[in-house]
């Protein structure tokens, strides 16, 4: 069998390939971190979101199908939390593609559009299916552990310091209050990962 030199061979992200598949180099490292960190953001973010919808009253039902033609109050309630979601992307030429009649749009930008509407169209249905786990779950959906009393204090003060540096006028005595407050203990020995 014929030997194959791999050296000087680089891999799609045009970086050297390594001679162990099971390390990880440190831009692995810390992509890795980082995914995980937006991760758990997005998790938060959507039993959040998915929580802050059942205490206000919507329902499975609320969030019709893309084929629904009768139901007028839910195509509008649908139309509204699409357009929400695309504003959400935060870039202004995905909210002009979602609004424009594929009639006059170039034929890329027909493209564009319904690949577009397809990622919406998950985003919109993933939030019903969650919103459904959320009710059949019931309060046993997980939640944040409540902060404790070390935390509420920590953020107490970080808030009393807030308010401190934006007083316009102080008082006497006002920098001894905020160097005090920044001495304590408790801003090194806490964390607090909100």
């Amino acid at each position: 069998m014929k030997k194959v030199n791999t050296s000087g061979v680089t891999s799609l992200a045009n970086i050297d390939v390594i001679n162990n598949p099971y390390s990880l180099n440190g831009d692995e490292v810390l992509s890795l971190k980082k995914w995980a960190g937006l991760s758990e953001a997005q998790r938060k973010a959507s039993n959040f979101l998915v929580d802050t919808l059942y205490a206000n009253g919507k329902k499975p039902h609320h969030f019709v199908a893309f084929n629904e033609v009768e139901d007028k109050q839910g195509i509008s309630f649908r139309d509204f939390v699409c357009k929400t979601i695309v504003e959400g992307y935060n870039d202004a030429n995905l909210v002009k593609l979602w609004v424009s009649d594929a009639k006059v749009l170039k034929t890329s930008d027909v493209v564009a559009q319904k690949g577009l509407r397809e990622v919406v169209r998950k985003d919109y249905n993933n939030l019903k299916t969650a919103l459904t786990t959320r009710i059949n779950q019931g309060d046993n959906a997980v939640k944040a552990k409540p902060a404790t009393k070390d935390i509420l204090a920590l953020r107490a003060i970080k808030q009393a310091l807030k308010y401190l540096s934006e007083v316009k006028e102080g008082y006497e005595g006002m920098p001894e209050d905020v160097k005090a407050l920044k001495a304590l203990k408790i801003n090194i020995k806490v964390m607090d990962n909100k």
